[in-house]
């Protein structure tokens, strides 16, 4: 592929104080000429400008003027300016941008080892070249070959998009104590007085290699009149349990709601204050086994659909297609293998 322009990333991807971009191409001094909305300064120059997009303000950066197709933006480095300057590249592209950067996108989001390890794997490529012997492969081949990459698409959801884990259950089962343990931090409010968390907190956690998002919630308990403000955490309680990818249920009874749980794990009261790295284990197995999911979802250089689109896409091949079809079927969904001029 011939680009245009070339965005990349020269500091380490993830949030930070300046992250540096370098820009590229032939059509870099365009780009930023519109996003600058200024002359930008000659060769071995620098400006302190401001990036604005379709009249809305991006960002203040440093622009540095390496060469006449080469140049620096120091931005400030919040991970959602890096992404928009990144796809403002891609959209100056006549071609669409490539599975191994859609992955090297994402990459800078991964929460969690397993979830940075198999991006890494499928920007370097490891999802086309897994794919690049299946037009020439036998329709049996192909099938087992779906398969497996349906079920890694499957694992690798729950890795690029956290699940929502609801802590439920009556007041002053040790909810909030939960909370802090899987955190590893005294988060929530902790007291032995029923009622005393009234609202839903919510905080990213992981769950052995899983992300997720780890919601404390007002307990159950008959409120006396006036107690507004608790009864609307009982409330919003209630729906987050509802809308839950995990209910972790604080209690030896079976809830009263049991069947609109979509997963349910019920859990000992207080059983975290007495164990709580046997509280971690036993969370980290109830969610596995709610989802059905492998304690190591990372398999080194294994290929992974890990979009939505490009998962169905590749679950909608016909096995019994010819090789020619298969081969213009995989180019349209893995966009154009990678060259020495690629943003990579």
């Amino acid at each position: 592929m011939s680009a245009d322009v070339c965005v990349r990333e020269l500091s380490a991807p993830g949030r930070g104080a300046v992250s540096v971009l370098a820009v590229e191409g032939a059509g870099a001094a365009a780009l930023l000429a519109r996003l600058c909305s200024v002359s930008l300064p000659p060769p071995g120059g620098i400006a302190l400008v401001k990036l604005s997009e379709a009249g809305a303000e991006l960002d203040e950066a440093l622009l540095a003027v390496r060469g006449a197709e080469r140049f620096e933006l120091h931005v400030h480095g919040s991970p959602p300016i890096v992404r928009r300057l990144l796809a403002l590249s891609r959209a100056a592209r006549a071609a669409p941008a490539s599975v191994e950067e859609r992955a090297r996108e994402l990459l800078a989001q991964a929460r969690g080892e397993a979830a940075a390890r198999m991006l890494l794997d499928q920007a370097e490529g490891a999802l086309r070249r897994e794919l690049a012997a299946l037009p020439a492969a036998e329709p049996l081949a192909r099938r087992r070959a779906l398969a497996l990459l349906a079920e890694r698409a499957r694992v690798a959801r729950w890795l690029v998009e956290p699940a929502r884990v609801v802590i439920a259950g009556p007041a002053n089962a040790g909810k909030s104590t939960l909370f802090n343990v899987l955190l590893g931090e005294e988060r929530a409010i902790v007291h032995a007085e029923a009622g005393t968390t009234r609202d839903a907190l919510r905080e990213p956690a992981l769950l052995g290699a899983y992300p997720v998002w780890l919601h404390d919630t007002a307990g159950e308990r008959e409120l006396e009149p006036g107690a507004e403000v608790e009864a609307l955490g009982q409330a919003r309680a209630r729906l987050l349990v509802v809308g839950a990818d995990l209910v972790l249920w604080l209690d030896e009874r079976a809830p009263a709601r049991a069947p609109q749980f979509a997963n349910l794990c019920r859990l000992p009261a207080r059983a975290a204050l007495e164990h709580p790295e046997s509280a971690r284990a036993r969370t980290s197995e109830c969610f596995r086994e709610a989802l059905r999911l492998p304690a190591q979802p990372w398999e080194p250089g294994a290929g992974v659909p890990f979009e939505h689109e490009l998962a169905r896409g590749i679950a909608q091949l016909d096995p019994h297609e010819g090789s020619g079809a298969w081969q213009a079927a995989l180019e349209r969904l893995l966009g154009p293998a990678p060259t020495s001029a690629d943003c990579l």
